[in-house]
């Protein structure tokens, strides 16, 4: 997750601000603390406002911040106008007492009902959080259909979630994010708020819970909205964010890669023109081995960026691998005349020939080697160790004076090549 200051803070605003709203206080800013007299803090400010103004980067902000949500508590002008709090504490008592002996009486329970609504409004205006919640609890315990004890209720666990999620309280924030959760099922934005805190305590298992819910919920309002590009945006980055997640893990690599290509494919699905998600799988597949499905993807990736060299050098090494060796060659020497100073391309042609060179001569396919050693020259003409390879194939093929020549050329590169004068005594033993 980001390590950086929440962006909205830096410029006053909460999560969920307008574009217009981020303008306006961006330029507030900017005015505030001018650049020559306060440059550090101007690059902070202007560093905030690149992170929020287009719809992609503000959904790449929004999926790491808690939704602060927006609201009030909700009475009625009797329910705020109660008798004074001492009263109301005397006349709550009776009145409970009077209901444990007449559950049923209607009256009791009505009066009951606005004197608890009563206290509860003292409790919000000295910010008794748990004194009124203890309130509206009491209230729906009588009438479980009482709508303001029950809107009030569900505020009261949000609010008091975030304040304890923005003071680090994660246990406690999850805790009444969950208690709302289970009076208002569909709450997107304490969802969300939960995915977070969740993955921060951390708790990967509830974490996984919550941004499934959370995507199902994304993916069901871009279902009836096509064109939203931020609910988009905002699933592309949590799609990500999980894919990169299970890669780190160690536990059931092969599971979690898989699960892992599954996250980008979903990103694949709403963006098909997405490069990182496409990367992330031909490079998974990479490390698996898995070089048949790897070359397919970076082949993919290939068309749609034809001079990418990083591309290039990872789709030689998957041809390699599963056997196409001339076009392996062919797109690396493509790679190089697109950037010829490319070092990464040049290692992986000298790489290649010498690994193959090597693996034929074992196999007694001596002229074949030859080529693929020669060809190094190119790349490395004054190579001891490649005229030393070269010498050395000639030598088992039985050619003698061709492995004479390579291996006095190694010595004249090299002259304190020990395995060059061995070989060349040895070649002169066997004259």
């Amino acid at each position: 997750m980001p390590a950086e200051k929440n962006p909205y803070a830096i410029l006053n605003l909460q999560k969920g601000a307008s574009d217009q709203e981020i303008k306006k206080a961006y330029f507030e800013m900017v005015k505030r603390y001018d650049p020559e007299k306060h440059t550090e803090q101007f690059m902070v400010i202007q560093n905030a406002y690149k992170r929020l103004k287009d719809t992609a980067g503000r959904a790449r902000e929004d999926i790491y911040i808690y939704n602060h949500v927006k609201g009030e508590f909700v009475l009625t002008t009797e329910e705020r106008e109660g008798l004074p709090i001492e009263e109301l504490k005397n006349e709550i008592k009776k009145l409970e007492e009077s209901l444990k002996t007449s559950p049923e009486d209607l009256d009791v329970r009505s009066k009951l009902i606005l004197r608890l609504m009563q206290r509860s409004s003292h409790s919000v205006k000295k910010r008794l959080w748990a004194e009124a919640i203890e309130d509206w609890r009491k209230v729906m315990d009588i009438d479980p259909t009482h709508i303001r004890a029950k809107h009030n209720l569900i505020f009261a666990y949000i609010t008091l979630g975030y304040s304890y999620a923005q003071h680090g309280l994660l246990n406690e924030a999850v805790d009444l994010w969950e208690k709302s959760l289970r009076m208002n099922p569909d709450n997107l934005p304490v969802i969300h708020n939960l995915a977070i805190a969740a993955e921060r305590l951390p708790n990967p298992v509830m974490a996984q819970k919550y941004w499934s819910e959370t995507l199902k919920r994304w993916n069901a309002i871009l279902d009836q909205e096509p064109s939203n590009e931020y609910i988009r945006n905002c699933i592309i980055e949590v799609r990500r964010h999980l894919g990169e997640k299970v890669l780190q893990q160690e536990e059931g690599k092969e599971k979690q890669k898989s699960s892992a290509i599954d996250e980008y494919r979903e990103i694949l699905r709403i963006n098909p023109n997405d490069f990182n998600a496409q990367f992330k799988i031909a490079e998974t597949f990479m490390e698996e081995q898995k070089w048949e499905d790897a070359v397919q993807e970076l082949q993919k990736l290939h068309q749609g960026h034809y001079q990418n060299v990083e591309i290039m050098n990872m789709l030689g090494w998957a041809l390699l691998n599963s056997g196409q060796v001339d076009n392996a060659f062919t797109i690396w020497k493509r790679s190089l005349a697109v950037d010829p100073s490319n070092t990464a391309t040049k290692d992986n042609l000298v790489r290649a020939h010498l690994s193959l060179g090597k693996k034929l001569r074992e196999s007694g396919l001596y002229t074949p080697a030859l080529v693929h050693f020669k060809a190094l020259l190119k790349y490395l003409p004054n190579s001891a160790e490649v005229h030393f390879e070269i010498g050395s194939t000639y030598s088992m093929k039985g050619d003698i004076p061709s492995a004479y020549r390579e291996f006095s050329i190694t010595l004249n590169i090299d002259p304190k090549n020990q395995l060059a004068k061995k070989a060349i005594s040895a070649l002169k033993m066997r004259r």
